[in-house]
């Protein structure tokens, strides 16, 4: 009977308290971790992904994209073709045309399927919703806190 690897998805911790989702990901050449937010997009090429990352490097694993998709560490990725899976993070803007364009903030542009424009659109939405009640929430503590002073 083969051995199946079970990989386990944490946080990673910082001096300073902060804690960031990490992607714990095995390699030929052993298990790596991988903090999210430097994955721009994660590429799938037929039972193999490659991972871009913004330093410019890529790393090819023996993961098939839906792996990626089923891990929770992942929250921040968008599916927006049968062959692409970015991170929201680093998507500059969208161009909603007749064939949907996705610009990233490393200069590359790709395409979204027909069948995913309508979820992107959704996705970016509540992302832009989800950022102003934010700020609208920060700002409203900081006027409280100036008028109790």
């Amino acid at each position: 009977m083969k051995h199946m690897e079970t990989i386990n998805v944490s946080y990673a911790s910082y001096p300073n308290g902060a804690t960031t989702p990490i992607l714990v990901l095995p390699t030929c050449k052993g298990t790596i971790v991988i903090p999210v937010q430097h994955i721009i997009r994660i590429q799938s090429i037929s039972n193999y992904s490659k991972l871009f990352f913004s330093n410019g490097k890529s790393l090819v694993v023996a993961k098939v994209l839906h792996w990626f998709e089923e891990q929770s560490c992942l929250y921040s990725f968008v599916r927006i073709h049968r062959t692409h899976f970015i991170n929201t993070g680093h998507i500059k803007s969208y161009s909603r045309g007749k064939t949907g364009l996705l610009f990233l903030h490393n200069g590359e542009i790709i395409s979204v399927a027909k069948r995913k424009k309508a979820g992107i659109t959704q996705r970016l939405n509540n992302l832009n919703n989800s950022f102003v009640a934010e700020s609208n929430s920060s700002s409203m503590i900081g006027t409280k806190k100036n008028l109790a002073t």
